[in-house]
């Protein structure tokens, strides 16, 4: 079936062969390889998961426009292949940028960017300055992109009050019978209410300009050259949407400046490390800084914090509902990854006013 998929995309030489590639968790991935007159060329085959994105037309316009805008930044810098070095589509033979087969399944085809590498951890400071960097890049390589020629494919992706609202629902409701052993966590989240409308209430008074954002920056989205280490693109574009930088900024930091990462079996060792933090900063302004207003500046730091009480909300609220969203491990395991983004909500607040330190003077 796979290369009877395969031959109607528009790729030159003949096929070799396909197999599954990748650890992602959302969509299928297969790595093919076609003999083009004697040189071996890889390509990435998709086939879209129409249970997450129940709007795949919308989501592959938005790809298209992406990337398109992209790959034309590239060629006026001066980017001599500028598909070596970002994700392109392949169109299909009748020229369209995705494949609808007989069973009504989506499939996309991408250049395969041979020289790039990921990895779902930050290595080190070098590795944390170029997930920065990739984030603020990507970010500038869109700036000019109006974010009205997007489709809002996960209307509230990241609205904070959406999901606080969720969780006090799952608390009223108490389907699970778990609230009254989650008295400090609930405890937590009740202190810090106001936190989950710090930046929706800003977009909603025009003092934060939309713009066109990846909205999952983790660190396995983030490619990187595989000899030099430096930035190459961002992947897993199936997010991209208006939005505010914030949104990639602070979800980038929480997930790159934690050691721990979020399952920490070890609260204590849970803690924002300010020289990742640092690193993640300055690859990120160097990039972006020059088209950020001096507002959207000043509340990067708060962007981490709101971000990290987002998926902490989203943590014990499912856990609270009985674990119905979220893959567990074990019966607690939602109890736990909340309790590890509330350790690290800690930890951003006593570093707060370092990080602004850091951002705003720095």
């Amino acid at each position: 079936m796979l290369e009877t998929i395969i031959a109607q995309f528009a790729i030159p030489g003949s096929f070799i062969i396909a197999g599954p590639f990748g650890s992602g968790l959302i969509n299928d991935t297969y790595l093919c390889e076609f003999d083009d007159g004697g040189k071996r060329r890889k390509f990435i085959l998709q086939r879209i998961n129409t249970t997450v994105f129940t709007h795949p037309e919308q989501v592959m316009r938005n790809v298209e426009t992406v990337t398109t805008h992209m790959v034309k930044r590239l060629s006026a810098e001066g980017i001599v292949d500028p598909y070596a070095i970002t994700p392109a589509l392949i169109n299909t033979r009748s020229g369209r940028s995705f494949l609808v087969d007989d069973n009504g399944a989506y499939w996309r085809m991408f250049h395969f960017i041979e020289s790039g590498i990921v990895f779902d951890t930050v290595l080190d400071r070098k590795h944390a300055y170029e997930v920065g960097r990739c984030v603020g890049r990507f970010q500038s390589l869109v700036s000019g992109l109006s974010p009205d020629l997007l489709h809002d494919t996960i209307p509230g992706f990241h609205y904070t009050p959406k999901y606080l609202a969720a969780y006090d629902d799952a608390v009223n409701a108490d389907a699970g019978g778990r609230v009254a052993g989650t008295g400090p966590e609930i405890a937590f989240v009740f202190k810090r209410r106001r936190l989950a409308a710090r930046l929706t209430d800003l977009i909603a008074s025009n003092e934060l300009p939309l713009r066109v954002v990846h909205n999952d920056p983790k660190v396995n989205n983030i490619m990187v050259n595989k000899e030099s280490g430096e930035a190459l693109c961002m992947l897993d574009l199936d997010t991209v949407m208006p939005g505010i930088v914030h949104f990639d900024f602070g979800d980038c930091v929480r997930s790159a400046a934690n050691p721990a990462g979020e399952n920490a079996l070890d609260l204590g060792s849970v803690n924002l490390d300010m020289t990742l933090f640092q690193a993640i900063a300055e690859g990120y302004l160097r990039e972006a800084g020059a088209f950020l207003t001096r507002k959207e500046v000043e509340l990067l730091p708060q962007s981490v914090k709101v971000i990290t009480f987002e998926l902490g909300l989203r943590f014990l609220a499912d856990y609270l509902r009985g674990d119905t969203y979220f893959k567990i491990r074990y019966p607690s395991h939602n109890l736990h990854r909340a309790r590890v983004q509330f350790k690290l909500i800690e930890g951003i607040e006593s570093a707060e006013e370092q990080m602004t330190s850091f951002l705003v003077q720095g």
